[in-house]
């Protein structure tokens, strides 16, 4: 079976998955920031709120590397292909 691969696809997919990494660590950072004390103290902490944030960056760290790693391949086999055709 033989599928055509939309490299324009592939970037939107990742470039996607990137802008949510991007915005779950700036709500992580927001949840840092919110729990500042001030004169030395650590302030308080939304538990709840802080492992919502840690858990969304980790996910869409994850999803992205994926997808990144998904689009390598995929470069890696047209190239791998194009040596094949060019001997």
């Amino acid at each position: 079976m033989s599928a055509n691969v939309s490299f324009e696809q592939l970037i939107n997919v990742v470039q996607s998955h990137a802008c949510n990494y991007e915005s779950a660590l700036v709500n992580l950072e927001k949840s840092a920031n919110a729990s500042g004390g001030s004169g030395g103290n650590p302030g308080t902490v939304n538990i709840t709120e802080a492992t919502v944030a840690t858990t969304k960056v980790q996910l869409t760290q994850s999803l992205t590397e994926m997808a990144s790693g998904i689009a390598k391949n995929a470069a890696d086999h047209t190239k791998g292909l194009g040596r094949k055709i060019g001997g």
